[in-house]
């Protein structure tokens, strides 16, 4: 009885801040489903006229979250290249560098400043792996957008492969067990309209590349808002917890890449075909991401800030 009271003073003499609270478990106890809350984001910020594919991945669980649209074959524009540049990483040797280096040398230099700036060159990191010769070219082709580099890379592989270009992709993504249903190739750049692919097979293809041994290095060669790269005057506010590859054609526009949460990190692929307004594609891009980090971390789900402006400039890819 004696030891009963003593530690029932005990605990009455603790402040209610000093009690340990229970942590919510990721994705389970933040107050919110997260297929409905997204649902609510697509309604909110989304438009019946566009055409719209969503696919967001579990990298830990390789698990498919949420789903909207994401086997409906779309126009990637830029986001083509993602489908590029993995190929390529997987077939990279000192042949192919050489042959990508010859390219970009022999252009002109107004179109490749950064042959003649070094403060550009040192900004974009295109020297940060000198371990990996080459890596300058998977960062132009994903960071900064470049279409020479993207199709410098498909065609160069094609002719070493002896095969069409659209049969390696295909290919390369049938050996990896991604899914491409509708997928069409008609250039490397994603330029053209008639080029199709899904979200599903675009974050699909970035749960395999998380899961190869080439994660690291193809994730720093993605775009992070607020630094040098296509995302620069992207603000979206989940910030630096983002590394994506934007894309951007007349009425299209698409972001994909990792969201990287407190517990989790997830592939994602948002496009939509139809829109004709950088703005409100992006606001669109930012509540979801926004909402996926808030559910990993347990919060409320929270609306894009007061004032956000996802970057009306359209001329940004």
């Amino acid at each position: 009885m004696v030891r009963i009271l003593i530690l029932a003073l005990a605990v009455a003499s603790l402040n209610p801040g000093d009690a340990v609270r229970p942590q919510p478990a990721a994705g389970a106890g933040c107050g919110f489903d997260l297929k409905s809350e997204l649902n609510a984001q697509v309604r909110t910020y989304g438009d019946t006229r566009w055409r719209t594919g969503i696919a967001i991945y579990s990298c830990s669980r390789d698990s498919l979250l949420y789903d909207l649209g994401a086997y409906l074959p779309l126009s990637p524009a830029s986001n083509q290249k993602l489908l590029v540049t993995a190929c390529a990483i997987e077939h990279w040797d000192s042949s192919l560098v050489r042959a990508l280096d010859a390219r970009l040398d022999s252009t002109d230099l107004r179109a490749h400043l950064h042959r003649a700036n070094r403060k550009f060159v040192d900004s974009l990191g295109l020297n940060a792996r000198p371990d990996f010769p080459g890596y300058r070219h998977l960062v132009l082709a994903n960071r900064e957008s470049d279409n020479s580099e993207a199709e410098w890379m498909l065609r160069i592989l094609s002719s070493n492969q002896k095969v069409a270009a659209w049969k390696l992709l295909s290919s390369f993504l049938d050996k990896r067990k991604v899914a491409r249903p509708g997928l069409r190739v008609w250039d490397a750049c994603g330029l053209s309209h008639r080029n199709r692919t899904t979200a599903g097979t675009l974050a699909g293809l970035l749960v395999t590349v998380y899961e190869s041994k080439w994660r690291d290095l193809f994730i720093s060669t993605l775009a992070v808002p607020g630094r040098p790269g296509t995302l620069i005057k992207r603000n979206l506010d989940v910030g630096p917890h983002v590394a994506a590859k934007t894309g951007y054609i007349s009425n299209v526009f698409s972001l994909s890449g990792f969201l990287f949460g407190q517990t989790d990190t997830f592939a994602f692929s948002f496009i939509v075909n139809g829109c004709g307004s950088g703005t409100r594609a992006y606001e669109l891009f930012n509540s979801l991401l926004n909402t996926v980090y808030s559910w990993d971390a347990g919060e409320t789900a929270i609306a894009p800030a007061a004032g956000f402006v996802a970057g009306a400039n359209t001329k940004q890819d």
